[in-house]
């Protein structure tokens, strides 16, 4: 099982539909394209990079990039985006089909049958590095449950909940003058962000596209650093794409009747509740674990390094620096003081 697509009972269809990473290994290009399976013919080589990065390749016909030849410690950055999820995965699948079978032919292998290609793929990156983006959408074909001109008159009324502060409503314009609107919750300068959008209109807008005549609504959940972990992190420990992608959903926004003064006291609508479809919300806010003091060492040698040696090549001894410490020494924060008991706890033993 790939893992990256679900069909829930009610009729909404589950997709990954951008997966960034980050490798912390600083390697040349080929050797990342044969990680994960692919081919470097299939790449367009000699591309200026971008997020700090010096270069980049990009796949010729599948929208995946890589980029190379960051500073030290910046290791590689991949962009698997929208339909090119499926491909990557595969990919990915096809390196690692290598478990004999009794037909003569080779297989995937899992360690359990919760596994699959994405959770597989998601586990060796937190391995080797970190997750920067993971959006899921899910999609109502048909617009079975609700249109955009619902939602938007939902949103004008007050009738949901959201920890978010606030929502905001684009206009988008398509072909032969269609307009469309999308309704934002949260920035993309956030963890975590919502977008509902016809994605009909988006769809016929795109040049060579076969005409989409049926009516599409996208809930789109884009999932950033810690919030991107998080679900990785559900779906590593076996859970479905469905659960995690509503779980989420229903964690942050609640669409509602007004049967009450109060709108935190108030019922789901009855067609909120099949659209969520019986699944628990997740809560993505996780405790953020204390720095060890290796962390607090390359922090500094990482960030503050460059500037320290400029300081001492000028002043041309260490005053500065028994300053910094004395200083420094009466401003120690509850987490820095834990540090401290810490260590020398250890070095007692």
């Amino acid at each position: 099982m790939v893992g990256n697509i679900s069909n829930l009972e009610n009729g909404l269809y589950i997709s990954v539909d951008w997966l960034s990473f980050t490798i912390k290994k600083n390697m040349m290009p080929e050797s990342a394209v044969s990680l994960f399976g692919l081919d470097m013919n299939d790449f367009q080589t000699g591309l200026n990079g971008s997020y700090g990065y010096k270069s980049r390749i990009r796949h010729m016909i599948h929208s995946i990039s890589i980029l190379y030849e960051g500073n030290e410690n910046m290791g590689i950055h991949v962009d698997v985006t929208g339909s090119a999820v499926g491909y990557f995965l595969e990919c990915y699948r096809n390196k690692h089909t290598d478990c004999p079978t009794p037909f003569g032919d080779f297989a995937y292998s899992m360690d359990s049958f919760d596994n699959t290609v994405l959770s597989d793929l998601l586990r060796n990156i937190l391995d080797m590095g970190h997750i920067t983006r993971l959006d899921i959408a899910i999609d109502d074909l048909g617009c079975n449950y609700y249109s955009m001109d619902e939602l938007t008159n939902i949103f004008n009324q007050g009738l949901y909940l959201s920890r978010f502060k606030k929502w905001r409503l684009n206009l988008e314009k398509g072909k032969f003058g269609a307009t469309g609107h999308s309704i934002y919750l949260g920035s993309r300068t956030s963890e975590i962000m919502f977008r509902m959008y016809d994605k009909r209109l988006e769809q016929n807008a795109k040049k060579n596209n076969e005409v989409v005549t049926i009516p599409w609504v996208r809930w789109e959940i884009e999932l950033h650093k810690s919030r991107a972990t998080t679900v990785a992190l559900f779906l590593i420990a076996g859970n479905n794409l469905s659960s995690a992608a509503i779980g989420v959903l229903a964690n942050y926004i609640r669409l509602i009747d007004r049967d009450n003064v109060r709108d935190t006291r108030c019922s789901n609508s009855e067609k909120w509740d099949s659209f969520i479809c019986g699944i628990q919300k997740i809560k993505l806010c996780q405790p953020i674990p204390e720095k060890s003091l290796e962390e607090k060492k390359e922090w500094v040698m990482n960030q503050v390094a460059p500037t320290l040696s400029v300081i001492y090549k000028i002043d041309g001894d260490l005053s500065f620096f028994y300053e910094l410490i004395e200083k420094g020494g009466s401003r120690l924060s509850k987490e820095l003081m834990h540090i401290i008991q810490k260590e020398c706890a250890i070095g007692v033993q």
